[in-house]
Order: C-alpha cells, then structure tokens, then sequence
C-alpha cells in the first residue's frame, strides 16, 4: 500500500483538473488512509501468533492492495489515452 501511495501521489501529478482530478484527490486521500490502516494492522498483530484468521485477514488485506494498484494502473493508461 506504500507503493500504491507513492503512485498514487504521481498519477494525480499528471491529470488535469476538472473532474478527473477532483476523483483523483479523493482517490488518494482513501488510499493514504487505507496505507494508515493497514500499517495500523501489522503493529497490532506483529507479535500474535499466527492462526487461520490472522492469515485469511493477511490475504483479503493483500489482494485489497492488489486492487488499489489494478485501480491505479487502469486511471493511467486512461489518462495516456486522453492525452492522445
């Protein structure tokens, strides 16, 4: 999610204003927010032994991750699209 963020952070650098930038602050401002969540998580579990419920909620955190960076990689191919 740290990536997500730096990332985020560089494609809203590069859209316009207007619509697209307002989504784009509004994106972000979850994504760093979500990033504090999950920092949040791996502190609170860091010394709790491992069990099937720390494990599945390791995965679902993952794979969340892995959807913000789809999310973020499917808004710059879109703006690459507009510039033309």
């Amino acid at each position: 999610m740290v990536y997500n963020t730096y990332t985020g952070f560089q494609v809203k650098g590069q859209a316009p204003g207007g619509i697209i930038g307002e989504r784009l602050t509004q994106l972000n401002a979850l994504v760093v927010f979500f990033t504090l969540g999950y920092l949040l998580v791996g502190i609170l579990t860091w010394s709790r032994p491992t069990d099937t419920l720390l494990v599945i909620m390791a995965l679902i955190l993952l794979f969340g991750a892995v959807f913000v960076l789809l999310v973020l990689r499917l808004v710059q191919a879109i703006l690459k699209a507009l510039e033309g």
